[in-house]
């Protein structure tokens, strides 16, 4: 089980669109039309990050008698004392007439064998429709 991440790295938020409160979150272009992976002045050289990165997907906690679903991919390597985290975060699915946002650092490293290792996720989503979830478990193994 895995949990946590922006399927798509690219959605921003239109601050200027809102449904019951919530940020509009399906503007896939950057605000100034470039993907955040490219600054300004850099338009033909991509910036690449370097290193792993773990799939993530899983369900809520159920609350308010529904779940909704975090399909992601984490961040590369956040180098730490402990070795290193990785940042997931996104939009659930809209279940129950609205979605959450998450964003959190996965725990350090946990090896497996055959060189690949794991991290625990344990947080909290926004507060919507009057209630948070949790999203909690084991991001899918990577080697390093």
């Amino acid at each position: 089980m895995v949990y946590g991440m922006n399927p798509n790295p690219y959605i921003t938020y239109n601050q200027t669109h809102h449904y019951k409160g919530l940020r509009y979150p399906f503007n896939l272009n950057h605000p100034d039309g470039l993907p955040r992976t490219i600054r300004k002045g850099q338009k033909d050289k991509k910036i690449e990050q370097k290193g792993h990165t773990h799939a993530h997907s899983g369900a809520t906690t159920c609350q308010d008698g529904h779940t909704h679903l975090h399909p992601g991919v984490t961040s590369t390597p956040i180098h730490t004392k402990d070795g290193h985290v990785h940042k997931i975060w996104g939009n659930t699915t809209f279940d129950d007439e609205h979605i959450h946002y998450y964003e959190d650092y996965t725990g350090p490293p946990i090896p497996l064998s055959n060189g690949y290792h794991t991290h625990y996720v344990k947080t909290k989503t926004t507060t919507n429709d009057g209630h948070v979830h949790v999203v909690k478990g084991f991001i899918e193994p990577s080697k390093s």
